[in-house]
């Protein structure tokens, strides 16, 4: 069967938010401004044709008088679709579901960068006035997404769009796929680990720390910070892409946050953007909100010879 979409008619993906489901009006009434995180997908020939640095609308549907249906937003893919489980941030979407099941239902979703149009954006209503009224999402309103736009639309709406955003960054050096371990794959790690590094060190510096990396000495902490009178701060640093701070804990930095007194956790939020974002928090407050994520199994006393492994 031949595929609607192919490389030489696409001019951007487009994924849609129902209101009913997901609280667009509560994401905006907090301050946000901005998509960065992953946005949900049916898993097909499209989501895994998508790519970073592919152009992608944001698309609200609904019947909401002070969030009109419409293009809300255009911006950028910034990695490869992938499985939830793969994602470190897909905890910021969740936070604002409003139907659970739809929320657990949830199995793919692709990273992307799209800055919403709050005081501009094109409704549908627009959109018809100018004689634009073969989009998919136009014509297929319960379709899934991806949605997309063809070369020739694109063309169209770019007259009542205006100038793209600047894409966030280098695309090809930060990819995001369901491959890595924990949250994020180990690519997707590092960048954002001395991102977040680089950001502590200078903020404590700034301050007038002498800041000592001991991040490979297997200590609980990352840094160890003095002031000239003699005040001390062991410094656990933590990034993520996002502006949720929900972080991975290992339990040896659970046991110096519990014995060591001059322990702090440092979050950077939007740790790969100019607009990152570091809050500090007690170890009180790491171990109060530590819960167990992964648990270790030594299961070699349960190994007996009346029990053979598979082969």
């Amino acid at each position: 069967m031949k595929r609607a979409i192919n490389a030489g008619n696409l001019g951007a993906w487009l994924i849609k938010c129902d209101p009913l489901v997901w609280d667009f009006s509560g994401f905006v009434d907090d301050g946000n401004d901005l998509i960065d995180e992953t946005w949900s997908l049916h898993q097909n020939y499209r989501s895994d044709m998508m790519q970073p640095g592919d152009r992608i609308l944001f698309w609200l549907s609904g019947t909401q008088s002070r969030f009109p249906r419409g293009i809300w937003g255009a911006g950028y893919v910034t990695g490869e679709a992938g499985d939830v489980a793969g994602f470190a941030d897909d905890e910021d979407e969740f936070g604002y579901w409003l139907d659970e099941d739809a929320r657990l239902a949830v199995r793919y979703c692709v990273p992307v960068y799209i800055p919403l149009r709050l005081d501009a954006p094109v409704t549908d209503a627009r959109l018809r006035a100018a004689g634009i009224d073969d989009l998919e999402v136009q014509r297929m309103r319960s379709g899934s997404n991806p949605s997309w736009v063809s070369v020739d639309q694109l063309a169209k709406l770019e007259g009542l769009l205006g100038p793209w955003p600047e894409p966030p960054g280098p695309f090809a050096e930060i990819t995001v796929t369901n491959r890595g371990a924990g949250f994020g794959d180990p690519l997707q790690n590092l960048a954002v680990e001395d991102a977040a590094m680089d950001a502590a060190v200078r903020t404590y510096e700034d301050e007038g720390w002498n800041v000592e990396d001991v991040s490979r000495e297997n200590l609980g902490w990352d840094l160890s910070c003095t002031q000239p009178d003699g005040r001390t701060a062991k410094i656990e640093v933590k990034g993520v892409s996002g502006s949720r701070p929900t972080v991975l804990v290992t339990a040896n930095e659970i046991r110096a946050a519990t014995n060591e007194h001059d322990w702090v956790l440092l979050v950077v939020t939007h740790a790969l953007s100019a607009r990152c974002e570091i809050t500090e928090f007690s170890r009180e407050q790491a171990v109060a909100a530590a819960t167990p994520y992964v648990f270790r199994a030594d299961l070699s006393n349960l190994l007996s010879a009346e029990v053979p492994p598979r082969s």
